[in-house]
């Protein structure tokens, strides 16, 4: 469980169930003070921290000789006013003496079958409104 609580203007504050706090603000363009990564950004940095765990989660010491491993997401959004995410862009950037057959496989295992986030992309997400201890009908 993740609890996000206002700290005024746009920004947000939320709090890990193990303690650590993320800072999500709009930028200063919007209306925030940039004080922190947007939420989509949040979320993108989570598909990238999601899948990069996988993939040096299967990998293990194999990527003992590995001197570079960079993950970069780019995202195309919807033109409207959601302006939701239509396509990610994943790019793995590894440099080193790694099997390459192995380092594919273990990046289709993340995206087709591992990460959480990746997966989660695609959930179906229902609002509940509890207003001064009441919930609330939407």
């Amino acid at each position: 469980m993740i609890k996000s609580v206002w700290q005024g203007k746009k920004t947000f504050k939320a709090q890990s169930k193990f303690g650590h706090d993320i800072i999500s603000d709009a930028p200063t363009e919007s209306g925030g003070d940039d004080n922190g990564a947007s939420p989509v950004e949040l979320m993108l940095s989570g598909l990238a921290g999601c899948t990069g765990i996988d993939v040096t989660n299967i990998m293990k010491e194999r990527l003992n000789d590995t001197t570079k491993f960079e993950i970069t997401v780019d995202d195309e959004r919807e033109d409207n006013t959601s302006r939701s995410v239509k396509y990610v862009n994943l790019i793995f950037d590894i440099e080193g003496e790694v099997d390459l057959k192995k380092l594919k496989r273990a990046i289709k295992l993340s995206v087709d079958k591992y990460c959480t986030v990746a997966h989660s992309l695609k959930a179906t997400i229902e609002p509940k409104l509890i207003y001064n201890g009441n919930e609330e009908e939407l």
